[in-house]
């Protein structure tokens, strides 16, 4: 029992972003038993973690449609999970911070899907991929849509890497250039769904648009609920006096902010037209 009110308590006091993380190295680990158990029974053509990746083939995907958001909770090692947790962590606080719980769901599982269509069509409407056999797996999409919808809202908030502060607008670019720059020298299909999250993410802030919320449909189908969408007036704030809390988060964190500084944030990041 006490294990078990540990995770309870866990479970409790744990914000989305670390639920997220949670989540991923979990699924990280569990196909490493079902491989152990594959060798033992010399299964050497059943792929577990095949029913979750993602393919490029449409008539494999329509076989297991639940591969266009599972893949996102795949990784091919440890650092690929790594530097994808590594910025969700600090992203992902970031935008929770101004936003509150239930946004980074939404942003990330959309990130995660619209990322995997990107990457879907782009395998079959361009010539160079054509009789190509694909499949992804990785939350990088995701990651990026977070990165994208937070820089979108805040484009000159300062982060420090090093030594140095740096906008955020800046890093958002330059990921997204290497993306676009790499796409012609491996893991084609990987830049792909990365530039399919940061679209989508720069739309969901920029057109007020909450998409796909998987907890909202769950929700749809056991009490017939909708969602309302999150909507954001920029016109009905300070967008400077937002900056500045912003660039305090950067150098001191967010439980340097007085109290008026974290309502103040929280209104403005739930404001409606």
């Amino acid at each position: 029992m006490e294990l078990r009110d540990k995770i309870e308590n866990f479970y409790r006091t744990s914000n989305s972003v670390q639920k997220l993380i949670v989540i991923n190295i979990i699924l990280f680990i569990i196909p490493f038993f079902f491989q152990t158990f594959t060798y033992l029974f010399a299964l050497e053509n059943f792929s577990f973690i095949g029913f979750f990746t993602i393919e490029a083939d449409l008539m494999k995907l329509i076989l297991k449609p639940w591969s266009i958001f599972t893949y996102g909770f795949i990784h091919g090692g440890f650092y690929h999970l790594f530097w994808n947790m590594l910025m969700l962590y600090y992203f992902g606080n970031l935008l929770q911070n101004i936003f509150g719980d239930k946004l980074i769901y939404s942003v990330f599982f959309n990130g995660i899907i619209f990322g995997g269509l990107f990457y879907v069509i782009s395998y079959n409407i361009f010539p160079v991929f054509r009789g190509t056999s694909s499949q992804m797996i990785g939350s990088s999409a995701g990651v990026m849509a977070v990165l994208f919808y937070l820089t979108s809202y805040s484009p000159n908030m300062s982060i420090r890497l090093f030594i140095v502060n740096v906008r955020l607008v800046y890093i958002a670019v330059a990921l997204l250039i290497i993306d676009i720059i790499q796409i012609p020298g491996g893991n084609s299909g990987g830049h792909i769904a990365h530039i399919g999250g940061a679209i989508t993410g720069y739309c969901m802030l920029k057109y007020n648009y909450q998409g796909f919320d998987l907890f909202s449909l769950i929700s749809f189908f056991w009490s017939k609920s909708k969602s309302k969408k999150n909507n954001i007036n920029h016109n009905k704030i300070d967008q400077k006096r937002i900056d500045q809390i912003l660039d305090k988060i950067s150098e001191s964190g967010y439980d340097s902010l007085t109290k008026d500084e974290k309502n103040y944030l929280f209104k403005a990041g739930n404001k409606k037209d």
